[in-house]
C-alpha cells in the first residue's frame, strides 16, 4: 500500500476532533502551545506552528498564518499579544515591528477554530472544515460556544 506499519499507526486526520455535525461559522477551542514563527512566503507571510496539548486532539499540529504589509499585520499583532501578553516590539534602526526570535516558542494559549468554507478541489467530500483562525490568552473561557 505504500505504508509502513508506523506511518499507519502514526496517521491521524490532518483536522481536529468533535466537529460532527457543525455548520459554517462554528467555533471551537483547544489549549494549545505555540511552536517556533518562521516565513511561509519570504517577505510576505509568516507562519506559525501550534501542537494541541490536551483533549482527544492532544498532539494535533497545525500553523496558524498572517501577512506581514500594512493590510495584514493587523492579525500578527493580535497572535503576537495573545501569547505575550504585550504589544509587538518596534526595531529601533528600522521603525518597524518585529518579533524577536523565541519571544513566542514554547507558550501556552487557546487556539480557536471556525468551520470555514473549503474552496478546494475536494470541497464535494468536505463542503466545510475547521481551519486555525486564531490565537487566543492562556486562559480563555468558554461558555455555551462562545468564548468569555
Amino acid at each position: 500500500m505504500g505504508v509502513t506499519q508506523e506511518e499507519y499507526a502514526k496517521a491521524g486526520s490532518k483536522f481536529i476532533s468533535g466537529v460532527a455535525g457543525a455548520k459554517k461559522g462554528d467555533a471551537f477551542y483547544r489549549n494549545i502551545e505555540t511552536g517556533t514563527l518562521d516565513w511561509e512566503k519570504p517577505g510576505k507571510t509568516m507562519k506559525l506552528m501550534t501542537t494541541v496539548t490536551d483533549g482527544a486532539d492532544k498532539g494535533h499540529e497545525e500553523k496558524i498564518s498572517f501577512g506581514i504589509e500594512a493590510e495584514s499585520i493587523w492579525k500578527g499583532k493580535d497572535i503576537y499579544k495573545a501569547i505575550t501578553g504585550q504589544d509587538m516590539p518596534i526595531n529601533a534602526k528600522s521603525k518597524r515591528p518585529y518579533i524577536p526570535s523565541g519571544t513566542v516558542d514554547g507558550k501556552a494559549a487557546v487556539g480557536m477554530w471556525v468551520m470555514v468554507e473549503n474552496t478546494q478541489e475536494s470541497k464535494a467530500t468536505m463542503p466545510i472544515y475547521p481551519k486555525l483562525t486564531s490565537i487566543l490568552p492562556k486562559g480563555y473561557k468558554v461558555e455555551a460556544g462562545v468564548g468569555i
